[in-house]
């Protein structure tokens, strides 16, 4: 009976996540075009800020609180942010080396780009981001990791935010390859520091950097690989297959690494 209980409040907190992104879908339908460049950021603000309350109700029954996840101590979540966000940077940035070396490719700067249509878009992806990290990361990992182990945590929640992008378009191989190994960064480094904030700029970052560079196309590309869009089908399995590598030895080295999270509590 005890082992079920984590599944029931794990099920619950996931059915009332559910809730919430219904609610944002919705939103994101009425909003549509009518607040222009930020007509997506009213709805993942409303989602993100569904997630932090559902975490801090769901620590608050059981006497504990947001401090567990990164929220305190102001001038440091916000240093681990930016730190976060420079260590995601770099990370596309072997990304783009890797595109380059297997694929040579040429860059030129988009046409369409304008500072003014940036803004809304970077503000969706913080506020889209923080919801998922605030759901992946947050009191569901943790109440896998001291039930079941930290390698099921970590397993179960890399496995639904994988899902959560196939049902949202992205190619299951792309989905294994880039978002699936990406999480698993994600995880390890929530493991190690246990910070939201910090996940949070790395996650922003990768976003950001791989829009910026044209490696997804949105309004948001200031660069457009030219030889991309002609690369062979094997060439990209290799490009993916890269990756996939690099992120798992990103994971692995910090699951690997000396310092320990702090403690769960019982």
């Amino acid at each position: 009976m005890e082992k079920t209980k984590p599944l029931l409040k794990a099920a619950l907190f996931l059915v009332l996540s559910a809730v919430a992104v219904v609610l944002y879908l919705f939103l994101l339908s009425v909003f549509r075009g009518k607040l222009g460049a930020f007509s997506g950021t009213v709805p993942a603000m409303v989602l993100a800020v569904a997630a932090l309350i559902l975490n801090w109700r769901f620590f608050s029954a059981e006497g504990r609180s947001l401090a567990e996840i990164g929220f305190d101590r102001p001038a440091l979540r916000i240093g681990q942010a930016l730190i976060g966000f420079v260590a995601g940077g770099l990370l596309i940035g072997i990304w783009a080396l890797v595109l380059n070396a297997v694929i040579p490719v040429s860059w030129r700067i988009a046409a369409t780009f304008s500072v003014g249509a940036v803004a809304g878009p970077v503000a969706f992806a913080i506020f889209n981001n923080a919801a998922e990290e605030l759901v992946y990361r947050g009191y569901l990992f943790l109440l896998l990791s001291r039930s079941y182990g930290r390698v099921v945590a970590v397993i179960a929640t890399c496995s639904l935010f994988t899902l959560l992008h196939i049902q949202g378009g992205v190619p299951w191989l792309s989905a294994v390859a880039g978002v699936f190994t990406s999480a698993l960064v994600f995880s390890a480094l929530f493991v190690r520091w246990q910070s939201v904030p910090l996940v949070l700029g790395f996650h922003v970052a990768t976003n950001f950097l791989q829009e910026l560079l044209g490696l997804r196309v949105s309004a948001m590309n200031l660069f457009v690989p030219i030889s991309w869009a002609s690369a062979s089908t094997a060439q990209s399995y290799k490009v993916l297959a890269a990756i996939a590598i690099i992120n798992t030895i990103v994971a692995l080295a910090i699951f690997a690494s000396g310092r320990r999270a702090r403690p769960e509590a019982p």
